[in-house]
């Protein structure tokens, strides 16, 4: 079970929102400036992090699953979020050079489908960054926040969830370390929570955040010259040449 798009929108207008949005797009934008994309979809509810990547001069559109609902996005402009079926993505194989996804995988139903239909549209070679709540951290506890819901993930889970959709891990860090309370004096110090989590706790942190490349596995290329050899049963099967000598390699089958 996930939030709302307009429950996640009506949170991160508020000063808690808005504080892990400078937090985790921190993390995004020092990520991305060193693979800059310039296709790039935001999967899940990834709005507030759109417009950072969109300043970056890349072609960014969104997609969120239909049990979420949609909020629109960019404010005042044509709308670039399409209402999408998790199982079923509207959009040709390889057609992203990047897939930002928050949101979305601790509360599908499926999370291996998800991934793979986004494996499928990400171009090979090409990076999925990924948010999830972190099972070990305060902020997967308490339900006053979108991370409080669904399924959250230890690292090692997101990993195997990662390389069973045939992607694999670059980087991830743990973030959000200050408490997931609202009072504004917490949000103040965000910063300094963060550098002392990262270096002492980092564990507890409230998010687990994933960098992971798509990765295409070559096929053994079946050999071209073949020769027929009769079996005892009569049977003409096929036995390839080989290559490291003159004459043809038979056997009796």
């Amino acid at each position: 079970m996930s939030f709302e798009a307009i429950r996640l929108q009506s949170w991160y207008a508020t000063a808690q929102g808005q504080t892990v949005t400078r937090l985790v797009g921190k993390v995004l934008r020092r990520w991305l400036s060193l693979h800059k994309p310039e296709t790039c979809l935001g999967y899940g509810f990834s709005q507030p992090y759109l417009s950072q990547i969109q300043a970056m001069g890349s072609q960014v559109w969104g997609a969120s699953p239909a049990e979420m609902g949609v909020a629109s996005w960019p404010r005042g402009e044509d709308n670039r979020i399409a209402l999408v079926r998790p199982e079923a993505l509207p959009f040709a194989d390889e057609s992203f050079d990047q897939v930002i996804m928050t949101h979305l995988l601790e509360g599908t139903q499926s999370p291996r489908v998800a991934l793979r239909e986004t494996w499928r549209i990400l171009k090979p070679g090409c990076r999925l960054f990924i948010m999830v709540p972190n099972r070990g951290g305060v902020w997967a506890r308490r339900d006053g926040t979108p991370f409080g819901w669904g399924r959250p993930f230890s690292p090692r889970q997101l990993k195997e969830q990662l390389e069973d959709s045939f992607f694999i891990p670059r980087q991830s860090c743990f973030a959000l370390f200050m408490p997931p309370f609202s009072s504004n004096w917490l949000l103040k110090a965000a910063g300094a929570w963060e550098k002392a989590g990262t270096r002492w706790c980092a564990p507890l942190g409230g998010v687990i955040v994933c960098e992971a490349e798509k990765v295409v596995y070559a096929s053994t290329p079946l050999a071209r010259d073949f020769v027929g050899v009769r079996s005892r049963e009569g049977m003409v099967l096929p036995v390839a040449k080989n290559q490291g000598s003159r004459g043809l390699d038979r056997r009796r089958l």
